[in-house]
């Protein structure tokens, strides 16, 4: 196996198996759901391409956790049971990409996930 087969496996080792495209480390972040009254929502897009989702309405929690990816103009979360999350909300949901800015598609279908100003008053 010659040293750029070695490399480029060293390389994939240290980004996860499937890390995200170019495209998708644009997107990579923290967000919060803005705009739906009464609602709570975090959305972590981790440069490995996996995520962690929680939405609480009332008396009412929704997790997910998985892959996600970067593809047509939107941010695809694909949610994979898991030990901490055995029954994800969701199998997909799609957000469009709009101004920095992710626009839920169904189930949510309102609001906007934003990332926090940096550096800003």
């Amino acid at each position: 196996m010659g040293t750029e087969a070695v490399s480029a496996q060293a390389s994939l080792a240290e980004n996860g198996v499937h890390p995200p495209a170019q495209e998708s480390a644009a997107w990579t972040g923290h967000y919060y759901l803005q705009g739906v009254m009464e609602t709570g929502s975090e959305l972590l897009l981790q440069a490995d391409g996996h995520f962690q989702w929680y939405l609480v309405v009332g008396a009412l929690d929704l997790f997910a956790e998985g892959r996600w990816e970067a593809k047509d103009g939107n941010v695809v979360l694909t949610a994979v049971p898991s030990k901490d999350v055995p029954q994800p909300a969701f199998e997909t949901m799609t957000l469009r990409q709009e101004d920095g800015r992710l626009l839920p598609g169904e189930p949510l279908g309102r609001g906007a996930y934003v990332r926090p100003e940096r550096g800003g008053d």
